[in-house]
């Protein structure tokens, strides 16, 4: 009896949680960014594995998500680099010469005391390994793979830019979630904040 009464008292507490687990998988889908002061034009798109950036923008803060797993808040990557302007990076900013292969690149502000400028895409291949070692996300080799999944476009028409994009390997996760199969393991898993500690 007592245990019958201890179950119905838990349910309520039972289905609160499910529904902020189905609430979290849904967000994890989405990625958004918004910088309504950025300066420049361009461009850039991401299909699976493929993606591609051109013209360049910056900003000093922006407001949204980085990565698919994270809460929203104001954003780290408050720049973005593509084709012609990633090829100047040898020459302009001592930069590796296999930057020259970049077609596009992102990071926080330029002039910020612990900049970092991490390689997006390679020969149009999404550079979702990070094989230039600077990004300041750690991500799961889970959430490398997911990644492959995700289609994103954003656009900097001269005064502000707007980035967003959808992963259909996390609707996936979302949409097993409603009938309780979590496939990656992250129901109850604390998102990060957007704005990580800068890479040293």
């Amino acid at each position: 009896m007592l245990r019958s009464l201890a179950l119905l008292l838990l349910l309520p507490l039972s289905a609160c949680a499910w529904l902020d687990h189905r609430l979290v998988d849904l967000h994890d889908c989405f990625v958004y960014r918004w910088h309504p002061d950025a300066l420049g034009f361009g461009a850039d798109a991401k299909v699976g594995p493929l993606a591609l950036a051109v013209g360049g923008w910056k900003a000093e803060w922006g407001e949204g998500k980085d990565t698919w797993w994270q809460r929203p808040g104001y954003t780290l990557t408050n720049h973005g680099t593509g084709v012609p302007f990633t090829t100047l990076g040898p020459i302009g900013y001592g930069q590796s010469w296999s930057r020259s292969l970049a077609t596009g690149t992102t990071g926080n502000h330029v002039l910020a005391p612990d900049a970092y400028d991490d390689v997006t895409s390679w020969l149009l291949v999404s550079d979702v390994f990070d094989l230039d070692d600077q990004s300041p996300f750690a991500l799961t080799p889970a959430q490398r793979v997911v990644d492959l999944f995700g289609i994103e476009v954003g656009i900097a028409p001269v005064f502000w830019q707007v980035h967003v994009g959808f992963n259909v390997a996390e609707f996936l996760d979302f949409t097993l979630g409603l009938v309780g199969l979590d496939i990656f393991g992250d129901d109850g898993v604390m998102r990060p904040p957007t704005v990580p500690a800068l890479p040293r």
